[in-house]
């Protein structure tokens, strides 16, 4: 209780400081440890991935899947951690909210180069981010798309982002878009499908040195010319995807890996207890796991069905086989634990609560109230008489977590009389079914964010959704809107006024309840699994210094920025 009440905290510091006209020092280290050029440089990080087999591509603005390098060899504005709500200047210094929070100022950090000698200016994040405006594709996460952004000029060594509207959550997008190089992405013909292997040119920590389609494997070097003195400490990154979680453990458990983000069954005794001074751990909450339901799809567009599919899964089973216990059962609004207490609506408690109670009973008595009913064999039929067909269950190849999640679900289902069959996917194909709207049900994640606007903006807002079946939606994989929902993400995003924002939540939350877009099963934690025989200094519950995670996420290039040789 001490801990989520120090998170909810820390979170409400994080919005008020990001919605407000506040700026943030220059000097600030944040996630980034002072340099102590004490410790011992060098060496090769060992990094194993499971189920994150993609394409040869380290385009860092494209939706598709890339090579997980991106973070290390390009960077953002700022970093920001989800866990405690600390913001790090990146390739920007401070910022600042004018103009009755209609403009936003970013100062860009001097005596920055490109890794191919070219100077790094605020002239770069301008055009990066007016490519992506160019390319609406690009734009996964909304910065252009109904938002209210109206253009981002460049100005010595500022940038100034000018709103038509107030759309200050917007600013997380902003701060953690990666910026490109002008001068080389101004002479590509066709960067949506630019692959961007030859060379890569970022500012990061590291640069691209080899990939091998055969046993998919990235390697990165230390950048001798990084903005950062004497930083990083590690010479050299190797990363090696694999088909499962379980050939990820084993490499730990050999000391073949350093680092594995990947979730393994019994965390305690397969791995930490073998060897408490070496192996550890570092698994916040930040997120959840749901099954999400494709609503353009008959019968998931009936919200009743949709209902019924919720009180037939035994959410408290699925949490304690597929996680044993810890990270508990989601709630259905999608809220994380540590925010409940200050934005679930507490009228909702009781109903949240019964949505959440594993009652087959009560499914079969809903879908009758709608014309489905099981015939003499079992199976459910449509209010027609006609057998429904069996569902796929999408989930990524080799992610036993998801696959053990999507095995109950099965289970569960099949007591009701649906058919299900598992549709184990590798990255690529699994993303794109769920963007393209191919599939009938997927186990996926929610989205991170200081409060539950970033889960509900992502997920339910519109202009990320599609009209139709093969359109891509870049995030809204449910492809459930509601205008109300829509409106209320405007109101919240227009205000910075804390009790208007939770009255807008609220009316999203109550919608959630009843219409079930989506239905919230665990808690989901980062998997960060890290050794300690060679190297040191990675995050952990008492020193949170970044969200976790692995290469392919922000926190990867800050938790390489930090590591050194014990």
């Amino acid at each position: 209780m001490k801990k989520s009440f120090v998170f909810v905290v820390l979170v409400l510091a994080m919005v008020v400081s990001l919605f407000a006209t506040n700026s943030l020092d220059t000097n600030t280290q944040g996630a980034i440890m002072p340099t102590n050029t004490s410790y011992k440089y060098g060496g090769t990080v060992f990094v194993v991935n499971s189920g994150l087999q993609t394409p040869f591509s380290i385009n860092p603005l494209s939706p598709q899947a890339q090579l997980p390098v991106v973070p290390e060899i390009y960077e953002s504005l700022f970093y920001v951690n989800s866990i405690t709500g600390q913001i790090t200047p990146l390739l920007g210094t401070k910022y600042s909210w004018e103009d009755d929070n209609l403009k936003l100022v970013v100062t860009t950090r001097k005596d920055v180069k490109w890794n191919d000698g070219f100077d790094f200016t605020a002239n770069d994040v301008a055009f990066t981010f007016n490519l992506i405006k160019k390319y609406p594709s690009f734009d996964t996460s909304g910065i252009w798309k109904n938002s209210g952004l109206e253009s981002v000029e460049a100005s010595a060594n500022t940038v100034i982002f000018s709103f038509s509207k107030k759309n200050t959550p917007l600013i997380i997008n902003i701060f953690e878009q990666y910026i490109v190089p002008e001068h080389i992405w101004s002479k590509i013909n066709d960067p949506m499908t630019f692959t961007n292997t030859d060379n890569p040119v970022g500012t990061g920590p590291f640069l691209f040195k080899s990939y091998s389609p055969d046993n998919q494997t990235a390697v990165i070097a230390q950048n001798p010319n990084y903005w950062m003195p004497n930083r990083p400490y590690v010479d050299k990154v190797v990363i090696q995807n694999v088909n499962s979680n379980n050939t990820t453990l084993l490499m730990m458990l050999k000391h073949e890996a350093d680092w594995g983000s990947s979730y393994f069954p019994d965390i305690m005794n397969v791995w930490v207890n073998k060897d408490p001074e070496t192996n550890k751990i570092f698994w916040p909450v930040n997120n959840f796991n749901a099954l999400y339901v494709n609503t353009q799809k008959y019968p998931f567009d009936n919200p009743t069905f949709r209902k019924a599919i919720s009180f037939a899964i035994d959410k408290n089973d699925v949490e304690q086989k597929a996680y044993f216990g810890i990270g508990g059962v989601a709630n259905p609004t999608g809220i994380v634990p540590a925010q409940i207490n200050e934005w679930l609506d507490p009228t909702l408690t009781a109903l949240a609560s019964e949505l959440n109670t594993y009652s087959p009973q009560k499914a079969e008595s809903l879908l009758a109230s709608i014309g489905f009913k099981k015939n003499s064999a079992g199976q459910l039929t449509d209010p027609s008489g006609k057998v429904l067909p069996t569902f796929k269950i999408l989930v990524g190849a080799g992610w036993t977590d998801f696959i053990t999640q999507a095995q109950i679900i099965s289970e569960n289902l099949s007591k009701i009389g649906i058919s299900t069959v598992i549709d184990q996917a590798p990255w690529s194909a699994y993303i794109s079914s769920l963007m393209s709207g191919t599939y009938d049900m997927a186990v996926c994640w929610g989205v991170s964010g200081p409060t539950p606007y970033y889960v509900y903006y992502q997920r339910l807002n519109p202009a990320f959704s599609a009209s139709k079946i093969g359109e891509s939606a870049l995030s809204n994989y449910s492809r459930y809107t509601n205008p109300l929902i829509t409106d209320a993400l405007k109101v919240y995003a227009q205000t910075s006024d804390l009790r208007l924002q939770k009255q807008a939540m609220y009316t999203i939350e109550r919608i959630i309840l009843d219409d079930v877009p989506f239905i919230p099963l665990t808690n989901r934690t980062n998997f960060s699994n890290f050794s300690a025989e060679k190297f040191v200094g990675w995050p952990s519950d008492s020193n949170p210094y970044c969200a976790g995670g692995t290469t392919n996420g922000q926190g990867g290039e800050i938790i390489l920025l930090n590591i050194h040789l014990k």
